[in-house]
């Protein structure tokens, strides 16, 4: 090969598909759509939905962002095929949201923060059937004379779901089970679910539940912690009160064994004793992070245990804990927990 010229053997052209395309997976989105304007091959490859859904477009309606929103709005009328992630935010006229939702056939993952959401978002969703990504956190209603209930029986392929406080009632959250995939569950906004729902819903998800976080109340009782201490995956709880639960209940924290986010708020049942077992436990003390937010007897004693022996642990609160807080201890909490963030008000 000596004196052979090699610009044929190094050329990108020369290179099959799938191995330009794996190229192109490195690169921005801004590249990508340089990339379509080399040649019809590049266009196809740039085209690729393997390299489209890794993105996620964002519009927001936030001033200062008008810029970049702009653009991504030419992108989803350019190539709205291809638009896969969708993320709108601070868009207040439901109508606005619903101009860029209707151009978007072939979304899997979608979230709407801090908007304002018709209604008619209810219809909307059925144009999705393969979405795998849900979130509404944050968002208001623009009406709440009636329960809204989205069509969780149309989204069978759902894998993440997070709610604000509406969307979830009597009249549809038996569709929820349907979503065999639902893995990731963020409803602490809604209140007053039914025991009996909450308790299907968990044993539906035995195998695959790996976030729960549930407003709890009336809705979860010590028998649903025995229930999620049989969740292979789960790796973060959050209930947020607890008033009905037990030492029972408590204990069976114990048998956790992935947990890695811990949130038990507002309980005054809670023993000492049992709260010593149980944050003591060889299972919880591998936490990254842990909320007892308003918990009674949260104590001294159990603060020093966690101090000690948490030592994955990157966020504690112990917000109004009535032991804790505006007591000598508390001026010790930062010498203790040098390197963590710990939230008392």
């Amino acid at each position: 090969m000596a004196g052979e010229d090699l610009s044929d053997f190094t050329s990108i052209n020369n290179l099959p598909d799938e191995l330009i395309v794996l190229f192109f997976k490195y690169l921005s989105l801004e590249d990508i759509l340089m990339c379509e304007d080399v040649s019809k091959r590049w266009r196809k490859l740039a085209l690729d939905p393997i390299l489209w859904r890794q993105f996620v477009i964002v519009f927001s309606g936030k001033p200062g962002q008008s810029e970049v929103s702009e653009k991504n709005l030419e992108i989803i009328s350019t190539h709205s095929d291809f638009i896969y992630s969708l993320k709108i935010q601070y868009v207040y006229n439901y109508s606005d949201i619903q101009s860029i939702l209707e151009k978007c056939h072939n979304l899997i993952s979608l979230e709407l923060v801090m908007c304002r959401i018709s209604k008619n978002f209810e219809d909307d969703l059925i144009n999705w059937t393969h979405l795998r990504k849900l979130s509404l956190k944050n968002s208001i209603q623009l009406s709440s004379e009636v329960d809204w209930l989205f069509p969780f029986n149309h989204l069978k392929e759902l894998k993440y779901l997070a709610l604000s406080d509406f969307g979830l009632a009597p009249g549809n959250c038996n569709m929820l089970l349907q979503c065999k995939n639902l893995s990731h569950i963020f409803i602490e906004k809604i209140r007053d679910l039914n025991l009996d729902f909450v308790k299907n819903l968990i044993l539906s998800k035995e195998n695959i539940l790996e976030t729960l976080h549930i407003h709890g109340g009336d809705s979860v009782d010590d028998s649903c912690l025995k229930m999620l201490s049989r969740c292979t995956q789960l790796r973060d709880l959050a209930i947020i009160r607890c008033e009905n639960l037990t030492d029972v209940g408590l204990l069976a924290l114990i048998h956790f064994k992935k947990l890695e986010h811990l949130q038990i708020w507002n309980n005054n049942n809670f023993s000492e004793m049992v709260l010593l077992k149980t944050l003591g436990s060889a299972t919880l003390i591998t936490l990254e992070s842990l909320s007892l937010s308003r918990v009674k007897n949260i104590s001294p004693v159990i603060v020093d245990i966690i101090s000690e022996y948490y030592k994955n642990l990157k966020f504690l609160a112990l917000y109004q804990c009535p032991r804790i807080i505006n007591t000598d201890y508390e001026k010790q909490l930062k010498s203790k927990f040098r390197n963590i963030d710990v939230v008392l008000y």
